[in-house]
């Protein structure tokens, strides 16, 4: 039973604070701290799928962020040289997010990290226990998406939005 002073969002807040501030610490001891913790998740999901096109709207959907923080995400690692934007030969309207060199070699460096990351973070956890933590996990998110009072998607999903 929950206790009435521990809030399931404030724990979950708390524990993806500490998560973010550790695998940023070994980034920066690591010397490849020029991107933000989003940016890596981005990389590892265009390289994990780089085998078929990926577009904006794949990213808004993967990561459950709104259209306008993706766009300045994309926007500024396009800048930076990690990924770039390329015409679909079906729709020269549409474009493809595709990572550039630069943005293979970073993934490749900060995946190692990233496995002693969960490594760790499982460290003492049962395979049952990761099962049920997962099971809550989908539960919770469920639960989320079933309060959306707006009625639209890009609203719960944008952690700016403010009516």
């Amino acid at each position: 039973m929950i206790r009435r002073d521990e809030k399931i969002g404030f724990e979950i807040r708390k524990l993806d604070h500490m998560i973010a501030r550790n695998l940023q610490a070994h980034v920066k001891a690591a010397g490849i701290d020029e991107i933000t913790l989003m940016h890596g998740w981005i990389i590892r999901y265009l390289y994990a799928n780089r085998d078929r096109d990926i577009f904006q709207k794949d990213i808004e959907r993967y990561f459950s962020i709104g259209r306008s923080t993706v766009t300045n995400i994309i926007q500024l690692m396009e800048k930076k040289g990690f990924i770039g934007r390329e015409s679909v030969e079906h729709d020269a309207r549409l474009k493809k997010v595709v990572l550039t060199e630069k943005g293979i070699l970073n993934h490749e460096m900060t995946e190692s990290l990233i496995e002693n990351l969960e490594s760790s973070l499982a460290e003492g956890v049962t395979e049952e226990e990761l099962k049920v933590f997962y099971s809550v996990i989908e539960k919770l998110k469920k639960n989320i998406e079933k309060q959306n009072v707006y009625g639209r998607k890009e609203e719960l999903d944008d952690p700016d939005y403010i009516e």
